[in-house]
């Protein structure tokens, strides 16, 4: 290696007789215009940066942008103890409930107070029998037997006056006495 020969190599420079001034096979000079991968690598950068600020804005407002319905509450099951029963059972109460004032054996009833529902007509005294039938509201039957004693409530055995084959026994909760119709 002589004296200038190893800047030659390291070191480009330009070369006599070349048209651009460049040297031959270097790359473009900095002062001339940026190469297309520059300027596609800006463009993906500023996408990039675009794409970004777009998905922040959106987290930011996420609350604006949902529907404005319930919060949704959580439901947290929880086991209810369990008592142990006494050894030795306790009597059942006794059950003394009053008659109802003027409903008798031989007097007329309306079925009044069931909302439109009508009144369930049930085969014997209690809500343990058949429903036979329901009785609507407003409408008026004899009063045949009773009262029975069932559960908390007091029952009665009703005729239809219209039709005999309808006897059941209806609650008194939503019996009013009537005079004869």
């Amino acid at each position: 290696m002589g004296g200038d020969e190893w800047m030659d190599e390291t070191v480009p420079s330009p070369r006599i007789g070349s048209e651009s001034g460049d040297a031959v096979g270097d790359a473009p000079s900095s002062g001339g215009t940026p190469s297309i991968y520059v300027w596609l690598l800006g463009f993906v950068v500023l996408l990039l940066a675009l794409a970004s600020c777009g998905l922040w804005a959106l987290y930011l407002r996420r609350g604006q942008i949902a529907g404005r319905g319930p919060t949704p509450t959580a439901i947290i099951w929880t086991p209810t103890p369990v008592t142990p029963s006494p050894t030795s059972p306790s009597p059942p109460p006794t059950e003394t409930v009053a008659p109802a004032p003027e409903i008798a054996v031989g007097r007329y009833v309306r079925v009044a107070g069931t909302g439109g529902a009508g009144l369930n007509l049930r085969s014997g005294p209690g809500k343990e029998y058949e429903r036979m039938d329901v009785a609507l509201e407003g409408q008026v039957y004899l009063v045949s037997a009773g009262p029975a004693v069932a559960g908390d409530s007091e029952w009665w055995k009703l005729l239809d006056p219209a039709d005999a084959a309808r006897e059941w026994w209806a609650v008194a909760n939503f019996l009013e006495p009537v005079d004869d119709p």
